[in-house]
Parts: C-alpha cells; sequence; structure tokens
C-alpha cells in the first residue's frame, strides 16, 4: 500500500519523501535558541496510511522552508498509548506539540467542532471543502482556540462507510442490533442509535482488536483508511456506501506554543498544513477508488444504497434536534451553516433562506 500511496504523491508532482528519524521532543522544547525548533507530531493511522504519508509531507514541508531550522519527529499509532483522544489532550496541555487525527476524537475537547459530524450535513465534496476553508474555517478555529488548540488543516478522506462481520447493510432494518464502534462524539453516538444499531465508543487503537474478538459487529472509514487497518482480516466482509458523515482529520498545535513562536515560523507551519490540505483533497478521491479495487478482489462485499433518503429522513428528525444541545443549540449549527454557504436549519422542519 505504501508504495501506491508514493506512487499517487510522485504523480502529483509532490517532493520526494525520506523516512529519517529525528530526536523527539515535547512542546516546551520548541521555543529553544539552542539548534533547531523540534515538535512532536502523533499520528493516529499507521505509516503507511494516506494519514502516514500527509504527515511526512507536513515533516518535509516544515524542514525545508525552514531551511532545517523546526523539525518534526512523526510519532504513528501502533499502542494504547497512542489513542487519538489522549493524545489531542496531550496537546491541549503542552505535553506534545502536535496531533493528527479524527475529528471525532477531538470533540470531547472542542463541542462545537461536533457541528462537522451532523449526518448528511455535507451534500458533496465541495460543500466539504467550503465547510473547511474561508470564514467556515475560521469560525471552527475560534472554537479551538477557545480549548488551547490551533488548527493548522483539515484533511480529507471520503466518506466513512459502514462495515460489518454480519451480512449486507441495504436497510435501515438490516441494521437493528448490530454493535458499531464509533469515536467518543456524542453525534455519532447518537446517529447510530437512531440508525437502529447499538453505537459503542473504542478508542482507534483498540478497534481492530474488538473487531477480531466480535466485541464489536462493525466500524466506519474511508476504504483507504480501512485498508490501511486491514480491517478485512478481521472478519470485515461487507462494505456499505453510506454517505451520512464525511471522514475530516484536523491537524492541531498547542495554541499557547504556536502563539510564542515567531511570526515567520508561524507562516510556515500554517503553510504545510494548507499543503497537506490541499494535498489530500488531491489524491482522496484517487486513493479510496484503489483501495476499493483492491479489497473487492480479496473479497470484500460492497453494498452501493441508490436511495439514501430514509436515513436521510431519520438524521434531519432524530439526530439534529437531539444533538443540536450538544454542539451550542439551534444559532451555532445555523452560523455554521452560513459560513458555509447551506441552507439554514429550522427543527420545525421548515428549510430557512440563507442570508
Amino acid at each position: 500500500m505504501k508504495k501506491i500511496l508514493l506512487t499517487i504523491c510522485a504523480a502529483l508532482g509532490f517532493v520526494a519523501f525520506v523516512f529519517c528519524g529525528a530526536d523527539r521532543l515535547v512542546a516546551a522544547d520548541a521555543g529553544s535558541a539552542k539548534g533547531p525548533k523540534l515538535f512532536e507530531l502523533s499520528l493516529g493511522d499507521p505509516e503507511d496510511s494516506e494519514m502516514g504519508i500527509l504527515g511526512i509531507a507536513f515533516k518535509n514541508y516544515v524542514d525545508q522552508e525552514s531551511k532545517g531550522q523546526m523539525k518534526v519527529d512523526l510519532v504513528y499509532s501502533g499502542g494504547f498509548d497512542i489513542d487519538e483522544s489522549y493524545q489531542f489532550r496531550r496537546v491541549q496541555s503542552g505535553k506534545l506539540a502536535m496531533a493528527l487525527g479524527g475529528v471525532g476524537n477531538l470533540i470531547p475537547m472542542v463541542q462545537n467542532l461536533g457541528v462537522v459530524t451532523l449526518p448528511y450535513l455535507f451534500p458533496d465534496t465541495e460543500a466539504v471543502v467550503r465547510g473547511t476553508t474561508g470564514n467556515a474555517a475560521a469560525l471552527l478555529n475560534s472554537y479551538a482556540e477557545e480549548a488551547g488548540f490551533r488548527i493548522l488543516a483539515w484533511t480529507y478522506y471520503g466518506y466513512r462507510f459502514l462495515s460489518n462481520s454480519k451480512h449486507p447493510v441495504k436497510t435501515l432494518e438490516d441494521m437493528r442490533r448490530m454493535k458499531i464502534r464509533v469515536p467518543q462524539n456524542i453525534v455519532m453516538v447518537k446517529t447510530y442509535r437512531a440508525f437502529g444499531a447499538i453505537p459503542t465508543p473504542l478508542a482507534w487503537p483498540v478497534t481492530r482488536n474488538a473487531l477480531q474478538n466480535d466485541l464489536v459487529d462493525g466500524q466506519c472509514y474511508d476504504y483507504s483508511g480501512f485498508r490501511a487497518m486491514k480491517f478485512h482480516d478481521v472478519g470485515q466482509k461487507y462494505i456499505t456506501e453510506l454517505h451520512y458523515l464525511y471522514n475530516l482529520q484536523p491537524l492541531v498545535i498547542n495554541d499557547k506554543l504556536f502563539k510564542s513562536l515567531s511570526k515567520e515560523d508561524q507562516r510556515i507551519l500554517i503553510r504545510a498544513g494548507e499543503n497537506i490540505q490541499n494535498l489530500s483533497l488531491q489524491y482522496q478521491k484517487e486513493m479510496n477508488a484503489m483501495a476499493k479495487k483492491v479489497l473487492m478482489g480479496e473479497g470484500v462485499h460492497i453494498s452501493v444504497i441508490e436511495d439514501e433518503s430514509p436515513w436521510r429522513d431519520v438524521a434531519f428528525a432524530r439526530v439534529w434536534p437531539e444533538a443540536a444541545e450538544n454542539i451550542g443549540g439551534e444559532q451555532a449549527i445555523n452560523k455554521y451553516l452560513e459560513a458555509c454557504g447551506l441552507p439554514l436549519w429550522n427543527p420545525s422542519g421548515e428549510k430557512k433562506a440563507t442570508k
């Protein structure tokens, strides 16, 4: 899979990757005047995943633009200590410089970011981009700053498709009583409960073992992430292409650390974030298409739902009203929708026109 990812990056004109080590450090080391500034960046997925490749892209960009005066050390998923929620909390406390992981694992610290996990929020990829750039991105970053973070990038991974070990899922009835792993995200918990499943919040590093030992029946992730985690090797035989939630993974830095840096160093980190955000958008479609083809060749059964309106109706009727109180209420949701250029939400069921 790593060879496939590198081939795609090369095709996009991406700078050659150099897999090299660097001294690890915590956020407190980043202000030293002795030698290069060192930053530890925790990644929630393995090295040969899309997230791993983006981490290397970020590292190389920072090294090149700073002429070696800023160094990023990458730490990949592989154990209980690399749980994304735990690592985000370390960033918040200043014990870790940066982390890249699923937004669902950041939401317990920044509740209002839960707005981006509302089911059927984004009708297409263009809406996702509008929701993570410009005014919308600034609004989301304001929430993050209040909790001690600065968002350097939103990275794109495609829609989170449902996988399971039991049977093909084509209707809501097929979901009944199925145990589905979710992040520690109240909106996703409410979504799967509304779909008739039993949502089970689990840390990402233990998800594969939970699937292998039948503690849960399924999970949701994009094709390339599914392939990188080798979920098909632990009984996940069925995937359903549901478009209820787009897989967003923010790269965050401790806000106090960021503000302590020079304007030039801040600029380099911001530009490095923009670089991987754009890069992830360029090749997520190619990567997911390639991973899908490989998975089908390895015997994974894929279901495509032609009409998702029953799922969408349940989401708007039940999940949005229930989730609103956890993410700032109707006013906060509509403030974000307006920033995205999407129709405003009216809990009564009638769509409001954007201003």
